[in-house]
């Protein structure tokens, strides 16, 4: 899973850089399993109201749902993936994703 980044995470005051989604030596991102990132160094910038997915390389991914901690009390922010998209650089699947909370 070494293509597969969160791009920033846009707050309530701001934006984040965050980085790559990868689990050092454990294989992640395998069907019915679920992994869980910590992204260090990101800047506070509140509640997450939108992130964006990218894909690079070779790599795939469909994902159910992410899921952010942020804010003051690390409430937890879901983001679903309703459309079914499949995450490729494959030219009938989607490389860039962007989800928002309404």
């Amino acid at each position: 899973s070494s293509g597969i980044n969160a791009e920033y995470g846009e707050g309530s005051w701001g934006v984040t850089k965050t980085g790559l989604l990868d689990l050092y030596d454990h294989n992640d991102m395998q069907r019915g399993k679920k992994d869980i990132y910590t992204v260090p160094g990101m800047k506070y910038v509140g509640d997450i109201k939108c992130i964006e997915i990218t894909v690079r390389g070779k790599d795939g991914w469909k994902f159910q749902y992410i899921e952010v901690h942020s804010g003051r009390n690390m409430r937890a922010t879901y983001f679903y993936n309703t459309a079914g998209i499949w995450m490729s650089t494959k030219s009938k699947d989607v490389s860039r994703y962007r989800m928002c909370q309404k």
